[in-house]
């Protein structure tokens, strides 16, 4: 496994290329707006909350290699629709 690093992280949510060579080009990893913002959320709090509304798996992978290139446990909170959330 290559090892992952933060601003390769960054990059990939991007759409830039990373030195690592992380991604792929058959799976988009560049984040919209709406994405970027549970992202940054996710860093600050330490976890990813997903919104009952449904969300492309960019933002889960992008936060699982932020984890992994951080090197804490990946923690992603995925509310049910028929409990309050």
């Amino acid at each position: 496994m290559k090892k992952v690093d933060r601003n390769d992280v960054e990059k990939l949510s991007r759409g830039l290329a990373t030195k690592a060579k992380i991604g792929n080009r058959n799976i988009g990893h560049r984040l919209t707006q709406k994405e970027r913002i549970l992202f940054e959320a996710a860093k600050r709090l330490g976890y990813l909350k997903l919104p009952l509304t449904s969300t492309r798996k960019n933002v889960i992978r992008i936060y699982q290699l932020w984890c992994s290139a951080e090197g804490r446990e990946c923690i992603i909170h995925n509310p049910s629709p028929h409990s309050p959330a």
